[in-house]
């Protein structure tokens, strides 16, 4: 009688066994007569994956087992001695299965028969199973019964024969693996089959497994399978304890599902108890980027190495759920290939390796036979792994230079990854092998590094590269999951597509010129999971481009205090976002031509609205310096224009090399009671005036820190007459700073160009203390500054003075002004 199970153990059975055996002790590799363990003899034994052999992991539960391969010269053959005195109707009972081996069709065909002898007058063979019982395929364990002959049961010793053999077909022939073998008296079967698991096939499919063979008529009515209130279209039985269940409508992924199971018997006749088993459904078939990856290249092997000389390329199970790899496209710079049908488990490796020489592979794990296989070049290329769909699972490019050394290059070492859970491409993180084999195919790689990046990425800085191309950059590289919904704007607006390019991010945009934008940033994610830190909306807007006359020289540092470093600061003089990346600093050489040119910054740099912006070499430590500035905008250059300390010329010029404006300076341009100006910065007074002239530069505040980087200046001028032709400010001033002003300003404004005009300085006593201009032709608006000192340069005494300004046009008209300036001291 024969009787075939699953695997799965059933509760009920009782064994009195005289014989068992578990395949775990090491074969001794002898051949017909010698037994290879106590009791069992084989007519070819192998220490390799050929012939008869014991497997490492192919038993139950990862155990080892007996693996016999037969080919088209050699059937293998088990000659096992029994003892069956004193038993009641012995029987032998093993768990058998197929593994596939390459792509053909043949299966494995076991026979038995019977002897009291060893070597002669063995019974009619009889087939274990149907025909294709052991097709060429990748099976679960069965188990398997079949009764000793009545006329051997008073025997004292009897001889079982397995033959195993290859089947007919083309191609390979499947392998064949057996584990768990015993003897003895085995009770009836009177258990019912249970449901053990449900798992996807494709988008509509499911595969159900029970415990053991079930009827191949019962299984199959529609009627006795329920998903949810929905009975499949069509059922298919695929082995003798493997059901195949189709549905009208795609599964949901990840949804947890209830199937429930009823009237199904055993072969004996034992039915299922009404069964529901609950699980989570994911389509096989459907496998995520980076969810299978590229975990190990073999593309130079050398002979006479502990490694077998096979280019081979390890695959890694980096996903949650199982994969069916059927239909995957792999394919290197020149050719590609269709994987066969094949399942893996999450956490496994399988090896693609070519099929002429999977045979040398078989020791090292799961191997998938390439029948074409696309060879990998010693330089390097890219290789690509594709779903039946064309989307890129996994893709990794290598060189020469991959492996660190013509030594490794060339010395027979693999390439592997560090971590085949990081998300993004490893290309440039491959490393040559660190194991004395110079390899790791079907395991662990040597350079393994689960630790791991658990910082969280962040926001940086964005930039138009063109006028309809927004650039985002982040601190590092962001896995390219994303779509235009993880970006928003406010107003809102349509986003034309979306890029990534490792730690940037374009976005295809029209936005209006000058038009303040926020722009909101969600679910970003690195390569290793980790989101990006949440970051308030963003304020973009897209500038116009500077031109001449938007922008002026406002401030300039040219002798710092030791440590610190030098700035000139830029004033926008518009109500717009200015583009100055392409604009340039200078200086001027003893010819007086353009020297030292320094663009500002090749990717962009942009200037707010009446904004400064102070650039230096190192904004960090100009902000230490001058504390108050902190907030103020910045931006560093790798090296300055030189500015001596003795005097020399600022030169701004525009992306065009057209100069904008030159600042020529000195010493003498501070105030002349300033002791020490060392770390005091010379300010623009009006940006409406000319920067060469100069009384349009004065000393900064020492109230305001000597400087003011990247803000308002000390000393300006509002330019706000409110119908007054003069207009003094401050009125009263110390020129040693105490109340922040060193100076005072006279500003102009008349109705028309073609005055002529005089100002002096009078004490109360009407004494002459100062001439700022005398009989001066005078534009329709400018300004005179005064320093609180008199015509040698030394410093009035503190009280009332007037200036008295004198004012003739052409037709003779004249005006005589007077106003009174408060020159103050420190009390």
């Amino acid at each position: 009688m024969l009787s075939a199970f699953h695997s799965g153990e059933k509760s009920g059975f009782e064994l009195l066994l005289t014989d068992r055996q578990d395949f775990e002790t090491p074969f001794e590799i002898v051949n017909f007569p010698e037994e290879f363990l106590p009791g069992w003899t084989g007519n070819e034994i192998r220490s390799n994956a050929s012939r008869i052999f014991q497997s490492g992991n192919l038993g139950r539960n990862g155990s080892k087992a007996l693996a016999v391969q037969p080919i088209s010269t050699f059937n293998g053959e088990l000659i096992v001695r029994l003892s069956p005195e004193n038993l009641v109707n012995p029987k032998v009972q093993f768990f058998a299965k197929s593994v596939q081996n390459g792509t053909g069709t043949r299966p494995a065909q076991v026979f038995y028969s019977w002897s009291e002898n060893k070597d002669r007058d063995f019974s009619v063979p009889q087939l274990l199973g149907e025909a294709i019982e052991f097709g060429n395929e990748n099976q679960e364990f069965r188990k398997f019964q079949f009764a000793l002959p009545q006329e051997f049961e008073d025997s004292e010793q009897i001889f079982l024969r397995m033959e195993i053999r290859y089947g007919s077909g083309s191609g390979n022939c499947a392998r064949w693996i057996m584990d768990d073998f015993e003897f003895g008296e085995i009770i009836e079967d009177t258990i019912p089959p249970t449901l053990v698991s449900v798992k996807g096939f494709d988008e509509r499919e499911l595969l159900v497994q029970f415990s053991e063979s079930v009827d191949p008529v019962f299984s199959q009515f529609l009627i006795n399978y329920n998903l949810e209130g929905v009975e499949p279209e069509k059922v298919e039985m695929k082995s003798d304890s493997l059901i195949r269940l189709s549905f009208n409508q795609p599964l949901e992924k990840g949804k947890e599902y209830g199937l429930q199971v009823a009237g199904i018997p055993d072969l004996e006749g034992n039915f299922l108890r009404d069964t529901i088993l609950n699980f989570q459904f994911f389509d096989p078939t459907f496998i995520p980027q980076k969810g299978f990856v590229v975990n190990e290249i073999m593309p130079a092997p050398k002979t006479d190495l502990d490694l077998p000389n096979v280019e081979y390329v390890e695959l890694f199970h980096a996903g949650d759920y199982d994969y069916r790899l059927g239909n995957l496209r792999w394919s290197n710079s020149r050719s590609e290939v269709v994987l066969n049908e094949y399942w893996i488990k999450p956490g496994e490796f399988v090896l693609l390796v070519p099929e002429n020489q999977a045979a040398l592979m078989q020791d090292f794990g799961k191997v998938i036979p390439i029948k074409n296989w696309p060879t990998l070049l010693n330089s390097g290329e890219l290789l690509v792994l594709k779903d039946d769909r064309g989307a890129v699972i996994d893709q990794i490019e290598y060189s020469t230079s991959s492996w660190g050394g013509a030594e490794f290059s060339g010395g027979g070492y693999s390439l592997e990854i560090v971590n085949p859970y990081y998300a993004c491409d490893q290309s440039d993180l491959l490393q040559s092998s660190k194991d004395s084999f110079r390899g790791t195919p079907g395991k662990e790689n040597s350079v393994l590094d689960l630790s791991g990046d658990i910082i969280a990425p962040e926001f940086i800085s964005w930039r138009f590269i063109s006028p309809t191309q927004l650039e985002l950059t982040f601190s590092e590289t962001i896995f390219p999951d994303f779509s235009i919904g993880n970006f928003t704007f406010q107003p809102a607006f349509l986003i034309d597509s979306v890029v990534s390019d490792r730690s940037k991010i374009i976005l295809e945009v029209e936005l209006e010129e000058n038009l303040e934008y926020l722009l909101s940033i969600s679910g970003l994610r690195d390569c290793s999971g980790n989101s990006v830190l949440s970051l308030e909306p963003v304020m973009i807007v897209l500038p116009t481009q500077a031109k001449i006359g938007d922008l002026v020289i406002n401030e300039l540092l040219f002798n710092p205090r030791t440590g610190d470093p030098k700035f000139v600061e830029l004033q926008n003089l518009t109500e717009k976002y200015l583009e100055i990346g392409n604009w340039k600093l200078a200086n001027l050489d003893e010819s007086g031509k353009i020297d030292q040119v320094q663009v500002l910054n090749e990717f962009g740099l942009i200037i707010p609205p009446g904004g400064y912006l102070a650039i230096t070499t190192d904004s960090g430590r100009l902000k230490l310096a001058y504390p108050r500035s902190f907030s103020g905008l910045f931006h560093e250059v790798s090296t300055l224009p030189s500015y001596p300390i003795s005097g020399g010329k600022v030169v701004l010029l525009n992306e065009n090399d057209q100069i904008v404006e030159e600042f020529g300076y000195d010493e003498d341009l501070h105030h002349p009671l300033l002791r020490d100006s060392k770390g005091v910065s010379l300010e623009r007074i009006s940006a409406e005036s000319s920067a060469n002239i100069n009384s349009n530069w004065h000393s900064a505040s020492g109230t305001e820190e000597f400087a003011t980087p990247g803000r308002k200046n000390s000393q300006v001028i509002s330019g706000e007459f409110e119908g007054e032709m003069i207009l003094i400010e401050p009125e009263v001033f110390d020129p040693e700073g105490s109340n922040g002003n060193t100076f005072t300003t006279i500003q102009y404004q008349l109705d028309q160009a073609g005055w002529i005009g005089s100002f002096r300085i009078y004490n109360l006593a009407g004494q002459l203390m100062n001439v700022l201009s005398q009989n001066e032709i005078l534009g329709v608006k400018g300004f005179f500054s005064w320093t609180g000192t008199d015509s040698q340069g030394k410093k009035v005494r503190p009280g009332y003075y007037v200036l008295v300004v004198e004012l003739y046009d052409l037709s003779g008209a004249v005006k005589l002004i007077k106003k009174t300036i408060v020159v103050a001291t420190r009390l």
